[in-house]
């Protein structure tokens, strides 16, 4: 939401103009902290600047999304399509050895990534988000341990990944010598509790009000009251994905937010364990609808 991640999205930027900063940046959170949707407004900024050369989203809900092989391919793709001088170097390796994108991560690094930047000498930004959500068998994330090795010969480029650090191989592999010298970390839970609160409460404002505003229920004019917003917030325990689901419970549209309301700051409910959005969206409607 715009206004929102306002202190991250600032020191990302920084990070990016600065040209003495470390090359790879790496936001760290665990699941529902909102990784995604930060890298996504990040990658918005930097291709409305000219400054985003190329972006992979991954995803294990998808094949295509979640197979490491086909990273590399798809950035240089897309890196082709952005800069006329790469895609000139990349179509000279092509020709000569068009099953480039088949071979193994190492080869693919160096001929389809390396090779062309280093003729290019092109300053640029490339985005991998949920790199945890990539298939890897290795113990350490594969991605990372070929950036790891050929980082040092494309200066120009800096890299900004997100991923959760449990899983993948993705903690171990930040760990390995040369990719620890280059990277900085931002640990999105460790991020100021009222810079977050501040995020949430905005987000609950404007969207609790365009609840009232198209809800077929007559409302008072000042609903909701502000010290219920607050124990709302307190109640999404920081994560954004808990709000996202209780402003869509309050404002479902067969509902009666006042009602929905009330039920989600009562006193009596626990809503703090780490659940996905969409369970804790079921969860309440499960409970609400639920014979009494």
């Amino acid at each position: 939401m715009k206004g929102t991640r306002r202190d991250v999205l600032l020191q990302l930027e920084e990070w990016l103009e600065d040209e003495q900063a470390r090359r790879v940046f790496w936001l760290n959170g665990l699941p529902e902290y909102g990784k995604s949707a930060i890298a996504q407004t990040f990658a918005e900024i930097c291709f409305a600047a000219g400054t985003l050369g190329a972006g992979f989203f991954c995803s294990r809900e998808s094949d295509d999304r979640s197979n490491a092989q086909l990273i590399l391919p798809t950035l240089a793709f897309q890196l082709a399509y952005r800069y006329p001088q790469f895609r000139e170097e990349l179509l000279k390796l092509l020709r000569t050895n068009p099953d480039a994108g088949q071979e193994f991560l190492d080869s693919q690094m160096e001929k389809l990534i390396v090779s062309p930047f280093e003729a290019t000498q092109i300053r640029t930004l490339i985005i991998i988000d949920a790199l945890d959500e990539c298939k890897d068998q290795e113990p350490y994330s594969a991605i990372l341990v070929v950036l790891s090795k050929y980082a040092d010969r494309i200066p120009n480029v800096k890299f900004f990944i997100a991923a959760r650090p449990w899983e993948g191989g993705i903690f171990d592999a930040f760990l390995l010598p040369s990719l620890y010298a280059m990277r900085e970390v931002l640990v999105l839970y460790a991020v100021g509790c009222s810079s977050v609160e501040d995020d949430i409460m905005l987000f609950l404002r404007v969207r609790l009000a365009e609840v009232a505003r198209l809800s077929y229920t007559v409302l008072p004019e000042n609903w909701p009251d502000p010290s219920d917003i607050a124990v709302l917030c307190y109640r999404t325990d920081g994560h954004f994905s808990y709000a996202s689901a209780f402003v869509n419970f309050i404002g479902d549209e067969w509902g009666h937010p006042p009602s929905r309301l009330a039920y989600v700051i009562s006193p009596r409910r626990d809503y703090t364990k780490k659940i996905s959005e969409a369970d804790l969206f079921e969860l309440l409607m499960r409970e609400f609808c639920a014979p009494r």
